[in-house]
Order: structure tokens, then C-alpha cells, then sequence
């Protein structure tokens, strides 16, 4: 979830996109986005490719050099959300980022979509860059695939960072509404996809299929949790889009993991709080 939280927050989920929107409403897309989309080359970037994986056209960048380290964004967002986070890693690490499937530059496949499709697109990605083993850092939707693949494919994660993510859909707070595809609510979300987007005229489709699997995703099971072998930290913001007793269980069922609740925080946290956050994953990893 991540602009999941639309009808509540954005980038990040189902909380999202009032947050978001609220945030941007007086200009274009902020918290740096923008700057930093112009200024990649600061941060050891190498350049953008897109590979067809499991049938969909994944676009991912990849920056610094180092140990590799995996970094997914929230649904319905793009690489450049996770900034902050790039920015932070990329001084000492190879940041590999995509944009999941259907999200940002990349395709789409026929359809509904599934975290556990976008965590094997991962892993052919992995595959495909010869990266047998990597650090995931996941926001919102994107720490749930980094869930998925913790669990299906505990071999390729060494260690596991979940920012605001949720491993059943009733972790969710309020009541799971979302606005429509052409609601005020989500312009900065649509905006975006027809900016990024190689099919910009597919948002109310892409929308929607985002949508139908906050409603119906994930189902992650306390006896697939407590089997995660990789060290996990949980972050989730004080006031964020996950119910908090949700994110605690989270921390509490798999084995050994660590929680920080960034104070005054929201669902957004990586991009309102970048410096605990990173600090926080940075000390993690490190």
C-alpha cells in the first residue's frame, strides 16, 4: 500500500493521497522529487534501462557501487519517491531501483496485479543483473513485495528494511475507501503516471488494478512471518496509514526483528523524516 492510502495518504498507500495531495496542492510534485530527478548524476547514477521480466517491460535505474542493496517504492508511485533513501545508499552501495510493474516507466501485463507477480519480477531482475544475493528497503506497497520475497525466496535477502508496510489487508486504518480515477484526491498520482507512464492514457486501468489489490492483498500468514530468516527492521511512522498494533505484530512475529516509530510521522515518513529514517536504516544495514 502506498498511495494506498489514498483516500487518506499517497506515495505510500492507502493513507496516502489526501496527504499527498494536501502537500503538493500548491505547486508540482515537492520533497525534493523534482530536484533530484534533475540531478541524479550527483548520486552515482548510471543510467535508466527497462528489461522485459516475466512478460512486462521493468524499468530500473541503478546508482553508486558497493554492496547491493534493492529499493522499492509505494504503490502507485515511481523510483523517485525513494530519493532520499537512493541518495542515502548510493554513497557506499550499488542502489538498484525499479519501478514495479505498471508503475512509473515500466509496462504493464494482462491482467489483475499481484505483490507476489511484482516480487518475481524482482527476482528476475536480481537475475538478470547477476545479483544472487541484496539488502531490500521497501515503503508501503513496495515493503510488502519486500515481504513476499523475504518469504518465498529467503536465499536473496540478506536483510530486510519494511517502511509502512502492511502483511494483511486488515492492517489497513480507516475503512479501505478510495477515491475515483479522476477524483481532485489523486491528481498528483495521475499526473504523474501520464508524465512517466509509457502508456499515460491507461491510468483509469492501471488505477484501478492498484486499487482492487489494496482491497484484496496481501495474506501473509504469522507462520510465513515467523519463518523469515533474514534480520528485519520495521519502521512506520507515529501516525501512519498501517494501524500501529498491526505494525507491533508485524515486528513481534518475525524472528528477532527490530521496530522504530519515527515520532510525529506519518505513512510519508521517508520523504517528511528522511534524515531518521535513513539514519535508522543506514545503522540497520550497516
Amino acid at each position: 500500500m502506498s498511495m494506498r492510502a489514498i483516500g487518506a495518504a499517497v506515495v505510500g498507500g492507502a493513507v496516502a493521497a489526501t496527504v499527498w495531495g494536501a502537500a503538493w496542492a500548491a505547486g508540482p510534485p515537492d520533497f525534493g522529487v523534482n530536484d533530484f530527478m534533475a540531478h541524479k548524476e550527483a548520486f552515482g547514477f548510471h543510467g535508466g534501462q527497462s528489461a522485459t521480466l516475466n512478460g512486462a517491460a521493468i524499468y530500473y535505474e541503478t546508482y553508486g557501487a558497493g554492496p547491493p542493496v534493492l529499493v522499492l517504492h509505494g504503490g502507485t508511485a515511481f523510483i523517485e519517491t525513494m530519493h532520499y533513501q537512493i541518495e542515502a545508499l548510493a554513497k557506499d552501495r550499488l542502489v538498484i531501483a525499479p519501478d514495479s510493474r505498471g508503475h512509473g516507466r515500466s509496462g504493464d501485463g494482462p491482467g489483475p496485479l499481484h505483490y507476489h507477480q511484482m516480487g518475481e519480477d524482482m527476482v528476475a531482475l536480481m537475475d538478470r543483473l547477476h545479483v544472487a544475493r541484496a539488502d531490500v528497503v521497501g515503503w508501503s506497497d513496495g515493503g510488502v513485495i519486500g515481504l513476499d520475497l523475504a518469504i518465498h525466496h529467503p536465499d536473496r535477502v540478506r536483510r530486510l528494511v519494511l517502511m509502512g508496510a502492511n502483511y494483511d489487508v486488515a492492517g489497513l486504518s480507516g475503512d479501505g475507501a478510495q477515491p475515483a480515477a479522476d477524483a481532485p484526491a489523486v491528481a498528483i498520482q495521475r499526473d504523474m503516471y501520464r508524465r512517466l507512464s509509457p502508456t499515460p492514457d491507461q491510468w483509469p486501468v492501471f488505477y484501478g488494478k492498484v486499487v482492487q489489490m489494496w482491497r484484496t492483498e496481501p495474506h501473509d500468514t504469522p507462520a510465513e512471518l515467523a519463518r523469515i530468516r533474514a534480520p528485519v527492521l520495521v519502521i512506520a511512522g507515529e501516525h501512519d496509514a498501517i494501524r500501529r498494533e498491526h505494525t507491533d505484530a508485524l515486528a513481534k512475529t518475525i524472528p528477532n526483528a527490530k521496530e522504530v516509530i519515527i515520532p510525529a510521522a506519518t505513512h510519508f515518513a521517508p520523504l517528511t523524516h528522511p534524515q531518521a529514517v535513513d539514519a535508522a536504516i543506514l545503522a540497520f544495514l550497516n
